[in-house]
C-alpha cells in the first residue's frame, strides 16, 4: 500500500451544499473499492465510515454524517493507495 504523504499530492475542499468532502488527488486505478473512514482516536474510538458520492481519476467525494462534529482523522484507502489526514468537521 502507497502511503501518499508529497506536500500538496492531496487536496481537500468541503461541498457545504452537499455536506461532502472532495478530495483531490491522482488516482492510480479507477476500481469503486474504495474505503473512507473518519474516528476520533483520543475519545471513544468509534470509526464512522463514510459513503463515497463520487469517484473519478481525479479523486473522490464522500458524503459527511450530519451529527459528528469536532477533529477527526480522515483514512481513506483506494487500492493501493492509502491517504490519513486530521480534518475538522463543523
Amino acid at each position: 500500500m502507497q502511503l501518499m504523504i508529497k506536500p500538496g499530492s492531496v487536496t481537500i475542499r468541503k461541498n457545504g451544499h452537499m455536506r461532502s468532502l472532495w478530495i483531490e488527488y491522482p488516482r492510480i486505478n479507477n476500481s469503486e473499492d474504495i474505503l473512507a473512514v473518519v474516528f476520533n482516536h483520543n475519545q471513544d474510538k468509534r470509526r464512522f465510515k463514510l459513503p463515497v458520492v463520487s469517484a473519478d481519476h481525479l479523486g473522490i467525494e464522500i458524503k459527511l454524517p450530519s451529527f459528528v462534529t469536532g477533529m477527526f482523522y480522515l483514512e481513506i484507502e483506494d487500492g493501493d493507495q492509502s491517504i490519513f489526514r486530521q480534518i475538522a468537521i463543523q
